[in-house]
């Protein structure tokens, strides 16, 4: 009996000592978790919970069926939701396996328990997971399925939003996105224009060969009449016209930027050693005609004193809504009228008429106009004169323009010359002309026909206007016109000889003569014989408005 109590006191103790020695060690874990919390920042371990979210069907087959496709199809809004919960997950892991590589408790005698609780927190925070539950009616039977997502598969869906739609879903993003590469594809051809058109606005400026600014204007013409209203109507992301339109806006930059590079590069011999020697050359021999050159060049002005220069305005489609596409400036002339279809054709056929009705507005202008016209028929004569003399004195030069290329001769022999020293008399200039042009509502129409004024239009056009005069100014304004005949008669009479030096074509072949008003226009001076003498272009110019 007495072995017995012994025994059983022997085992209490021990138990006591061993349930002291448990507890002790549950103290210093509770204390090492306390610690290590907070030192985590973490309130328990609760702060990443298993689930993050619940999802309850009706049916066991249900829950082998579902899959994160059908949960976010489901709902939508969740796919921010997870990638969110996902990052914050990761950044907690990230604290813990820090923690884990390095800290002051590893040698603590209960850190393998809280390295186990650790490991199993990033453990179970891995991924966004769904439970999948399915419960009986009769409560009996439970089915749970647990779907882990990670980043790359939220990733996935949020690349491929096709993945989620429903049938009618997809169909409107295919429509959608076939209109938005419709509309891209819309854009690069309409930046493509535009390069072209900066291009041609910024060079346009520069270029001087004679023609070039007219065919740069034709060609950025083609560009939006060919090209802009065709981008337009294309209406298939994989149109053969896109291939059509895109090869003829290369032709056409090529064109553009041929012709500025042609300009370029007879700029470039202009600039040589070359074209200096020959200049030098022609300087020496051309100080005997500088001052005839000066007196053409001042007369090539006074004409566009008379009737204005040519003015730049901004030209760009008629219905470009959008404004997708640059203006491209060009000059036009100063005599151009934009008609209706039904003027258009009543001016075709009384083209002066019309002249009268949309360029000379204000009556009480004809008088002044009447003499401008006036003179505009004798500037142009004796322009067509010295055109010939100036070529005369082009061919007395010819041995001494050795070498020049060919290419500066068949593309810029105006301004060669000119900038040797002789006067350009350019045709465009002797050739006034009234513009009328029609064009559709739509754009697509467009006609234009002009009225040169030749001298014989000259005539008629005076005598429109002075038939529109009051009796008393009619009175004023009439006088007989400086007509080639008439001007050849005085100067037969006057035998080719100047009244004032009497110079004449006999001593001098090349000599300009000017028919002259003894007492000026400006003066009250008639265009008779009595008033009208024979003078050299030099004493012409000496004598100007005076009387002599």
């Amino acid at each position: 009996m007495i072995v017995f109590v012994i025994v059983f006191l022997a085992v209490t103790v021990i138990f006591v000592v061993a349930a002291s020695a448990e507890g002790k060690k549950e103290q210093e874990y509770i204390e090492l978790e306390t610690e290590v919390l907070r030192k985590l920042g973490f309130s328990n371990w609760n702060i990443i919970p298993y689930f993050d979210e619940y999802v309850i069907v009706n049916s066991h087959q249900a829950v082998e069926k579902y899959d994160s496709t059908k949960f976010f199809k489901d709902h939508r809004e969740k796919l921010a939701v997870a990638k969110k919960v996902i990052n914050e997950k990761n950044k907690k892991i990230n604290v813990l396996k820090s923690f884990l590589s390095d800290n002051e408790y590893k040698t603590h005698p209960q850190y393998s328990k809280i390295s186990e609780k650790i490991n199993s927190v990033i453990s179970n925070a891995s991924g966004y997971r769904i439970c999948v539950r399915y419960t009986s009616p009769t409560g009996k039977t439970t089915v749970n399925r647990t779907i882990v997502l990670y980043i790359n598969e939220i990733t996935k869906f949020e690349n491929n939003p096709v993945l989620l739609m429903s049938k009618g879903e997809y169909n409107k993003y295919l429509k959608e996105q076939q209109q938005e590469l419709l509309t891209k594809k819309h854009h690069e051809y309409y930046e493509r224009v535009n390069e072209i058109i900066d291009y041609a606005n910024e060079n346009r400026e520069k270029l001087f060969i004679k023609g070039s600014s007219e065919r740069l204007d034709s060609l950025v013409a083609q560009l939006f009449d060919r090209t802009v209203n065709s981008i337009k109507k294309i209406k298939s992301i994989d149109s053969e016209e896109w291939g059509v339109i895109g090869n003829l806006i290369n032709q056409i930059d090529g064109e553009i930027r041929k012709t500025v590079m042609d300009n370029q590069k007879i700029l470039d011999y202009y600039n040589s050693d070359d074209f200096y020697k020959i200049k030098e050359t022609c300087e020496v021999l051309m100080s005997t005609q500088r001052e005839f050159n000066e007196y053409i060049t001042e007369k090539v002005e006074s004409i566009s004193r008379l009737f204005g220069t040519r003015v730049v305005r901004n030209e760009t489609v008629n219905d470009d809504e959008y404004q997708y596409i640059r203006p491209y400036k060009k000059a036009i002339t100063p005599f151009n009228a934009e008609v209706s279809s039904n003027v258009f054709a009543s001016a075709e056929n009384s083209p002066l008429n019309y002249v009268v009705k949309y360029f000379y507005t204000n009556k009480t202008m004809y008088p002044e106009q009447i003499q401008k016209l006036h003179l505009l028929v004798e500037e142009l004569a004796t322009l067509k004169e010295a055109k010939k003399i100036i070529e005369n004195y082009k061919e007395e030069y010819q041995k001494y323009l050795c070498n020049v290329p060919s290419y500066i001769i068949d593309q810029d022999e105006a301004g060669f010359y000119s900038r040797l020293g002789f006067a350009n008399v350019d045709e465009s200039v002797l050739v006034v002309e009234y513009k009328f042009s029609y064009t559709s509502g739509g754009g697509m129409a467009k006609r234009t026909f002009t009225i040169p004024m030749t001298e014989e239009n000259i005539i008629e056009l005076i005598r429109l206007l002075e038939g529109k005069l009051t009796a008393s100014a009619f009175t004023k304004e009439q006088r007989a016109l400086m007509t080639n005949k008439l001007r050849e008669s005085i100067k037969k009479r006057d035998n080719f000889t100047c009244c004032n030096c009497k110079n004449s074509i006999y001593t001098e072949p090349n000599l300009l003569l000017e028919i002259d008003h003894i007492i000026p226009v400006s003066k009250g001076g008639y265009t008779v014989e009595d008033n009208l003498q024979t003078l050299c272009w030099k004493c012409n110019r000496v004598k100007s408005n005076k009387m002599s």
